[in-house]
Parts: C-alpha cells; sequence; structure tokens
C-alpha cells in the first residue's frame, strides 16, 4: 500500500458543489462546500442524543452532493443501533472554541474555529464516503473538533493529554486502490487548531476514501483513547 506522510504546519490558534474555474490553474476542477438547504436540513439539533443521528432511524442517516455523488453517512459497524455511535460522516454547521470545558462528546459536532464557510462534515472514524464515478481528488480542508482537540490537549478520564515527545493523533485517509495518505492531528505536543488543506493528488483515481485514525494513547484491548473525530470541508476534485 502506498502511504504518503503529511505533517502539517500545526497552528494555534452557497452550494453544494462550485467551480474552482476562477483561478487558471484549477481550470475544470470543482469544490464540494456542503452548502444549501438541503445540506442544513440534515444537522441534528443537538450535538449528542438528537433525532437525527441517535432516533429510531439514524441507522438510515445519508448525506449526498448532487452532481458528482459524493455521498457518506452512517457506518454502521454493530447493525445501526447506536447511531453516531457507531462511526461515520455526518454534516455539521456547530463552532465552540470552548476547548478545554467542553471536551466531551456532549460537543461532538463541534470545531473551534470557522473555515469562513457554514456547513462542514465531521467525522467519526471509521467512516467511509463514496463517489458515484471515479474521480481525482485534489485537496481537502481538514480540522480537529473541539471535542478531539481538547482530549488531546488536556485529557479525559480515559484519555490521556499528547504533550509529550513521540505522542501522535492521526488521520488516515486510504482510498480503495490502496493508496493511502496520512495527516498529523497532533504530534510532539503540537495541535492543529484551525483548518488545514491537506494535498490528496497522491491517492490517484478513486471511487471511495475510508477514514481511520490512530494515536500513541492506545487501550488495553488495541483501541485508542482519544477520541477519534475529525472534520472536513472543501473537497477539490475533477472528474
Amino acid at each position: 500500500m502506498k502511504k504518503i506522510y503529511l505533517l502539517a504546519a500545526l497552528l494555534c490558534g452557497g452550494f453544494a458543489m462550485t467551480s474552482c474555474s476562477e483561478d487558471p490553474e484549477f481550470d475544470n476542477r470543482w469544490c464540494v462546500t456542503f452548502e444549501g438547504p438541503e445540506m442544513t436540513a440534515l444537522i441534528d439539533s443537538v450535538q449528542y442524543g438528537g433525532e437525527l443521528l441517535y432516533g429510531p432511524n439514524a441507522k438510515d442517516y445519508k448525506w449526498s452532493v448532487q452532481g458528482m455523488g459524493l455521498s457518506g453517512g452512517m457506518t454502521c459497524q454493530w447493525g445501526g443501533t447506536y447511531g453516531f455511535s457507531e462511526g461515520g460522516s455526518v454534516i455539521s454547521n456547530y463552532i465552540d472554541a470552548d476547548i478545554q470545558g467542553h471536551a466531551t462528546y456532549n460537543y461532538q459536532l463541534a470545531v473551534p474555529k470557522s473555515n469562513g464557510s457554514k456547513n462542514f462534515v465531521v467525522v467519526y472514524a471509521p467512516a467511509t464516503v463514496n463517489f458515484e464515478k471515479e474521480v481525482t481528488i485534489h485537496s481537502m480542508d481538514i480540522t480537529n473538533t473541539t471535542y478531539g482537540l481538547g482530549v488531546a490537549k488536556y485529557g479525559d478520564a480515559t484519555a490521556k493529554a499528547l504533550t509529550q515527545e513521540g505522542d501522535y493523533f492521526t488521520l488516515t485517509i486510504t482510498a480503495d486502490n490502496g493508496s493511502a495518505v496520512s495527516f498529523d492531528l497532533a504530534r510532539d505536543g503540537r495541535f492543529l487548531e484551525g483548518w488545514q488543506t491537506v494535498n490528496l493528488s497522491a491517492l490517484g483515481k478513486v471511487k471511495s476514501l475510508t477514514f481511520t485514525m490512530d494515536s500513541s494513547d492506545k487501550s488495553d484491548w488495541g483501541g485508542i483513547n482519544t477520541p477519534s473525530y475529525f472534520a472536513f470541508d472543501n473537497v477539490v476534485f475533477t472528474f
């Protein structure tokens, strides 16, 4: 499996699909922004325990971007009874800068800073998004969630703070063709607190992307203690 590792410059501090062709360099590229009333209608009224993501029909939650066939929804890794608690990707617009005070699952749909748009996607890994036809993904904007960042920085009853040399919190994006890109949300006591554009051109032609996460803070049974959440927006692609 081809894997490219990217370490960001870690920072402190319309329509569902639009053309990127205002810049000649990006001619024929499109950008998925997750805006519009059809996307906003998929945002739950509360961040945890709401009807859309945790109600009796939560397993059927799905979002789809018209015009390119990009879609996502619940992972349903245990059958779907527990909704978003089983993983998935959902639409959100929650902004919450109280990283330390709101580092709990009750604030799992929030990001600490706006990137200037209204809507974005929150992922609880593992999760997969699919494309109706084969596309080349050039980039997407990525950030930590308020919950994930808060626990990574300060720890909680289950997870330790990732503040030491050698600590890490890493997202891996794997395409259906086997290629992968890994990106650090935290590394050696530094944390991604704003939005970062991640180059995904190394993935090549894809029809699906699977998101998984890893952390230096492991549980006794082999999973990670750091909450496996992140958010993405502005997916740039060509058909």
